[in-house]
């Protein structure tokens, strides 16, 4: 791929692929992206894998270069802060924050952004996420799966083997 197809790929991803390889090209593997959104790291995965289809297999790191490449040639911050230089003359001073602390503002409002099946897990209960079972609980868990497997086998023995002797 030549680098206007790979920086027209870059130019058409999804806001949230955007977002996982602004996060990937700060040196973040996928386990530390996926705690900082709340996500799964398949999921940081899947979204990676998906622009790299869209580049022909490329390898994550060339994948990354190539974004870098493409979001400092368009002026997009990846992880450098933005620095505001030219402060109105009236601004008031500021204090600065202490570490460990923010600040919340009456008036404010906090959205999730993110897409309902992203928040919660298919087929659980709300609050309930896998690893809050321990050990105990998932082997219970592999335990009764197990069971249920071995009765429809003995079930199904046993309907074959009926069938058998009424012919």
């Amino acid at each position: 791929m030549d680098q206007y197809d790979i920086h027209t790929v870059f130019g058409r991803l999804t806001d949230k692929q955007d977002e996982v390889l602004r996060l990937a090209c700060q040196h973040l593997t996928s386990k530390e992206i996926a705690k900082e959104l709340g996500l799964a790291p398949v999921t940081i995965d899947k979204r990676i894998d998906a622009v790299r289809a869209k580049l022909g297999h490329m390898p994550r790191v060339e994948v990354l270069r190539h974004y870098r490449a493409w979001a400092e040639q368009y002026d997009q911050i990846i992880d450098d802060p933005a620095i505001l230089t030219n402060f109105p003359p009236n601004a008031a001073p500021t204090i600065p924050q202490p570490p460990g602390q923010s600040y919340t503002f009456e008036d404010s409002l906090t959205f999730d952004g993110r897409a309902a099946w992203d928040r919660m897990p298919q087929g659980l209960q709300p609050g309930i996420k896998p690893s809050d079972l321990g050990i105990g609980g998932k082997l219970l868990l592999i335990l009764v799966g197990a069971v249920a497997i071995i009765m429809v086998a003995v079930l199904s023995m046993a309907f074959a083997n009926a069938l058998g002797t009424m012919v």
